[in-house]
């Protein structure tokens, strides 16, 4: 009995390692890489068999389809697939009816962000045991963001804009005379007459220094030399000529203070008098471009050195008339 049972145990193990030996089916579920839109060069190619149903599924929802041979009814319309596509559906669903059905069908998905795209795909005829069951289209994955190299130079970097000359200083102190010359529509045409100047009006009120006023007018800047130019009013408080420092000049921005180094003021007021003075800030203390935008809260100031009597009284002897 043993003997037997080991006979007739071995025709088994013989079919079972031959069915082993056969090479598995090809699968019938797939994925199918989805190429950027750039990338395409042909539709993508789906197998199909008559009687049975491809399940497409799609990374976006269906905004709408359209294709020669397919038939949502064939009931009532002919055709050699039948399709189930609903708008909004994240899949399609499609049949062969007829042998050898072989038709392109374009179907139009929306993306995130309002965008579509319209993906063109070819169903042809499987030869027997190939037909796909179901498909899932796959996008190709964002490149990776790759890290720029970045290397330290032995030299500094040139920089855009070019360096601020005596030439250079003196031509935005003409426009700014200029412009305070203009009305503000003409001082705004000025500026608009060079694409490398930008005016804003800063005409706020006055800063009290106790004998005399400052007030703001407008600033320019010139993009090529990274150069800022302001126009001030000065305001003479009282009945006295006022002296000022012409080296004390300096303009506040936020918590920095700049020194002016050109400026052009008479450095004198008469009693009750109000004059323009235009300074230049081409540079930072430290040489360094400033980077300052025309439409900051300015604030500027200078010292006041002394005062004196515009008309003095002198006593001169007189003959035959003596003093009080």
């Amino acid at each position: 009995m043993i003997r037997g049972s080991i006979a007739a145990w071995v025709p088994l193990a013989a079919c079972a390692a031959a069915a082993a030996a056969e090479p598995a089916p090809p699968p019938s579920i797939v994925t199918v890489p989805l190429p950027a839109e750039a990338d395409e060069r042909r539709p993508l190619a789906f197998p199909t068999e008559p009687g049975n149903t491809l399940e497409v599924d799609l990374p976006w929802p269906v905004e709408d389809w359209a294709g020669r041979g397919f038939t949502p009814d064939p009931e009532k319309f002919s055709g050699d697939f039948v399709i189930q596509a609903s708008r909004g559906a994240p899949r399609i669903f499609v049949t062969p009816v007829a042998a050898g059905a072989h038709r392109v069908l374009h179907v139009v998905l929306a993306q995130p962000g309002g965008l579509t795209r319209a993906v063109p795909m070819e169903f042809i005829p499987a030869p027997a045991g190939l037909a796909w069951r179901k498909a899932s289209l796959a996008p190709a994955p964002a490149p990776a963001d790759t890290a720029p190299a970045v290397a330290l130079s032995e030299r500094a970097p040139l920089s855009a804009l070019r360096a601020p000359s005596p030439e250079s200083q003196i031509g935005l102190l003409a426009t700014l005379r200029l412009m305070l010359n203009a009305t503000a529509a003409g001082a705004r045409a000025i500026a608009a007459a060079n694409p490398a100047l930008s005016l804003a009006s800063l005409d706020g009120p006055p800063r009290s220094f106790d004998a005399f006023t400052l007030r703001t007018r407008f600033a320019l800047r010139d993009a090529t030399t990274g150069t800022l130019g302001l126009c001030a009013s000065v305001a003479n408080q009282t009945g006295r000529r006022l002296l000022f420092d012409p080296g004390s000049w300096v303009v506040r921005a936020g918590d920095r203070v700049y020194p002016i180094l050109t400026a052009d003021f008479a450095n004198e007021l008469e009693p009750w008098a109000t004059a323009a003075a235009f300074l230049v800030l081409a540079r930072g203390p430290g040489g360094e471009a400033t980077g300052l935008l025309p439409d900051n809260d300015f604030k500027v100031s200078v010292q006041l050195i002394g005062s004196v009597n515009p008309r003095p009284v002198v006593r001169l002897p007189v003959e035959g008339i003596s003093p009080p």
